[in-house]
């Protein structure tokens, strides 16, 4: 069963939210996309002609996963002015909410 889905938000454009109850301490979804440098991802950005959507996630390593290619729904997640999870980067670089 699916637990977040994607769908319009009165914040910003799309968001992703959850369909039940997740208890603390479970990873919910995963940030994928394209790892690649910082340079290449802003360039892509600029080019892109979509204003208002980044979807670049800062790796610890200095690169950055870009969900604008090869991207999941986690690249819709928005920022909480009351945030109820965390984003957590394991020893490979992966990113999980």
């Amino acid at each position: 069963m699916r637990r977040v889905t994607v769908r319009k938000s009165s914040v910003h454009g799309r968001g992703v939210f959850a369909l039940q109850a997740i208890p603390a301490g479970q990873r919910i979804i995963e940030y994928r996309g394209e790892v690649t440098s910082w340079r290449r991802a802003s360039a892509r950005y600029r080019r892109s002609g979509v204003p208002g959507h980044t979807f670049i996630f800062g790796l610890a390593e200095g690169r950055v996963i870009d969900g604008s290619v090869g991207g999941n729904s986690a690249r819709w997640l928005n920022h909480s002015c009351q945030p109820n999870c965390e984003a957590i980067e394991d020893e490979r670089g992966r990113v999980f909410i």
